[in-house]
């Protein structure tokens, strides 16, 4: 499938005479899902529309990386990338001249391919700067281009013009001693970088430019993440679902994390310490025993009763509403001003369906208020299964129970715009229909 993707872009741009040049790995391998592409960036927007064409779409722009950008297709057997490089760069280090690059590229099997004195300075400083270690699957290739007969006036001359020409001379003659010794390479990444920061000087004003930019957007940037909640009763998936998105969008090279944001647990705030001090809870003490036993209306509490339970359950939620704030300006809103997309173990709608899977009969409109005020998600999904299924995976609920609190999360669909996914099947089934149906929408609301 990656074959047949990859090479019918690359004979596209050939017949479009749109100027590329393939930087690592054989566009016809069948197991690559990412292929690395150096393009003229003059043609930019005729490559932009040629991939369009071929069902890839800009994910990343290069805001915070400069001189890169990522296109993605997305289909029902995963994400394929392209890497593709406008400059030969790194973290806005220029390491290599794009322009000289490309006018000495090779045609190899209908691809336009590096030069092999460029293949091997790429290969080499991708390792180095970008990987921090040779990796196996390079080693050889590396070896086999540092034993060719070169144009060693070209190398020295390329590698002079970014001041790296005595490091590379020095990596050369003790190439295999990198091959084993991972630190080495870190120590030579350390040296390159000192060296790329000033030469060529475009290098200090981009690196300037982009620490004060990811300062700026860390703390007052706008939201160009996504976040996304997953929500449903226990045992209906909710964790093996948000690992295995967490994996696949990771893998289409967008930073991904799992946040808890629900109410009853894994709190951030001392403050919550008040709650098991001062014993607060928002229902009553013979309301505590389950779900099976609700007071009938003879059992109303007196005045005094009320009146505790009023107090209580007002700084119960006080001190709730404070710890769900706190998780999301600490823990989330910072991630997706960053361009990261979270993924939501849980919500704070979890407080309108009940207690720890029991049912709240007291302060709805106080809990609708707090839901209402919270920020909502891009995108909620409620993860759904028969009561059945889910006993068998926690048989520690009654299906009685079981089938309240299903009844009471779909309740949430007539005030909270929902996306339901079965669960009831298998992982992969589930994240099939998520590609299908949902993935779209995330991709519209998340930024790059």
């Amino acid at each position: 499938m990656s074959a047949t993707l990859f090479s019918a872009l690359l004979h596209t741009l050939r017949a479009q005479d749109i100027p590329y040049a393939v930087l690592r790995d054989h566009p016809e391998a069948t197991a690559i899902r990412d292929l690395d592409l150096l393009i003229d960036r003059r043609r930019l927007t005729d490559f932009t529309s040629c991939a369009r064409q071929h069902g890839f779409f800009l994910l990343k722009s290069g805001r915070l990386n400069p001189g890169k950008k990522v296109f993605l297709r997305w289909n029902e057997n995963g994400a394929f990338i392209i890497d593709l490089h406008e400059r030969m760069i790194y973290r806005g280090y220029e390491f290599l001249d794009a322009g000289r690059v490309l006018n000495r590229r090779r045609t190899l099997a209908g691809y336009d391919q590096l030069s092999l004195e460029d293949e091997l300075l790429a290969l080499l400083w991708h390792n180095v700067l970008g990987k921090e270690e040779i990796q196996a699957k390079h080693r050889d290739r590396l070896l086999a281009l540092f034993a060719m007969s070169l144009d060693e006036t070209y190398l020295h001359d390329h590698a002079r013009q970014f001041g790296l020409d005595r490091l590379f001379a020095e990596i050369r003659q003790d190439f295999q001693a990198l091959l084993w010794e991972p630190k080495l390479v870190q120590q030579i990444k350390q040296r390159a970088l000192k060296r790329l920061c000033c030469k060529p000087f475009a290098n200090a004003l981009r690196r300037t430019r982009l620490n004060l930019l990811e300062l700026l957007e860390g703390r007052l940037g706008a939201r160009r993440g996504a976040l996304i909640a997953f929500i449903g009763p226990d045992g209906c998936g909710k964790s093996s679902i948000t690992h295995a998105l967490r994996e696949e969008f990771r893998r289409a090279t967008i930073a991904t994390d799992i946040v808890y944001l629900g109410p009853w647990g894994q709190n951030q705030l001392p403050l919550h310490d008040l709650v098991r001090v001062f014993n607060l809870k928002p229902f009553l003490p013979e309301e505590k025993n389950g779900f099976a036993e609700k007071p009938p209306a003879a059992r109303a509490p007196g005045l005094t009763k009320k009146l505790g339970l009023a107090l209580r359950g007002s700084l119960f939620y006080a001190i709730l509403a404070l710890e769900l704030w706190f998780r999301y300006c600490a823990m989330v809103l910072p991630r997706l001003r960053r361009g990261r997309i979270v993924l939501a173990d849980r919500y704070i709608y979890d407080v309108l369906v009940g207690y720890k899977n029991r049912p709240l009969p007291h302060f709805r409109r106080l809990r609708e208020w707090l839901c209402r005020r919270y920020p909502r998600p891009d995108v909620t999904i409620l993860l759904d299964a028969a009561p059945e299924i889910i006993f068998g995976r926690k048989p520690q609920f009654e299906v009685e129970q079981l089938e309240y609190i299903r009844r009471a999360y779909q309740e949430l669909g007539k005030n909270f715009k929902l996306y339901v996914l079965d669960t009831s099947v298998s992982v992969e089934k589930t994240l099939g229909d998520f590609r299908e149906e949902i993935l779209p929408k995330i991709l519209q609301a998340w930024k790059s």
